[in-house]
């Protein structure tokens, strides 16, 4: 069975109250059970949706249970034979609700039970005992019985292509829905990847200025150190240091750029 969501009230249940009104309003009018079981099928009708939602697993047999025991009812009561009456076809209402919630194994075996239900007056009413069974008369009701049959098989298959669409558009809904969350990550790493190259092209420009400095300050030491000689041994000492911290801060500033975002650590 496959659970399908209704909502409380719609147009087709408006149809249905419209369709019981007329029944009530045939002959026969003043068959007061015959009103009860109507109105009982109204009531049944529009508590459908909410009956479906307080027992979504169960629910629809519930709902078929009933209809069908309704529709015998009514049946029993507009006919002095009851499998004579003008209104064996209000057993289309189990079976089309049958056939919009389950499956068509399912929807043959409830209205294989309807049809059930219907045969039973040939043995249950008291009546039937003083009519003999004919040959021709058991045809006319095996064709009321494929009739059953019939709207059960049309409706589900209607039904059945409904639910595969809904679904295949739903499977289409989430592939759209996965496609457009890794567009999104595409984009989002692609945005990285353009500020980590932005961020290594800057760090590479900072680099290159900061080593420019260095190395004037590092050739003017070592001129410094050459010009001096042994003449002044302090000038000559702190040129020495001014070029060994020179090349350690350019020895920084390489790791610096190699180890920084949008570069490549050399090997």
């Amino acid at each position: 069975m496959t659970e399908t969501k209704r909502p409380s009230i719609n147009w087709m249940d408006i149809l249905w109250l419209v369709f019981l009104a007329g029944l009530a309003l045939l002959p026969p009018v003043v068959e007061i059970h015959k009103q009860a079981i109507l109105l009982a099928f109204g009531v049944l009708q529009l508590a459908e949706g909410w009956l479906i939602a307080q027992v979504p697993r169960r629910g629809p047999a519930y709902l078929v249970l009933l209809k069908i025991a309704l529709a015998t009812l009514l049946v029993d009561h507009t006919g002095e034979i009851s499998i004579n009456s003008s209104y064996w076809p209000i057993y289309f209402l189990p079976v089309v609700t049958a056939a919009e919630y389950f499956g068509p194994w399912s929807t043959l075996a409830w209205t294989a039970l309807a049809s059930t239900f219907y045969c039973s007056y040939l043995y249950l009413d008291p009546d039937m005992r003083q009519y003999e069974i004919t040959e021709e008369s058991l045809g006319l009701l095996a064709i009321r019985i494929l009739f059953f049959f019939l709207p059960a098989m049309l409706v589900n298959r209607f039904v059945v292509e409904i639910r595969r669409q809904t679904q295949r558009y739903q499977d289409l809904a989430e592939t759209l829905a996965e496609t457009n969350r890794r567009l999104e990550q595409a984009q989002a790493e692609a945005r990285r990847s353009e500020r980590l190259a932005a961020l290594g092209q800057l760090s590479a420009g900072l680099a290159h200025e900061i080593r420019n400095p260095l190395g004037v300050i590092k050739g003017s030491a070592e001129m410094l150190t050459q010009k001096l000689g042994e003449s002044n041994p302090l000038a000559t000492e702190l040129a020495g240091y001014i070029s060994s911290e020179t090349n350690r801060l350019s020895s920084l500033v390489t790791r610096f750029f190699w180890t920084s975002p949008g570069r490549c650590t050399p090997t």
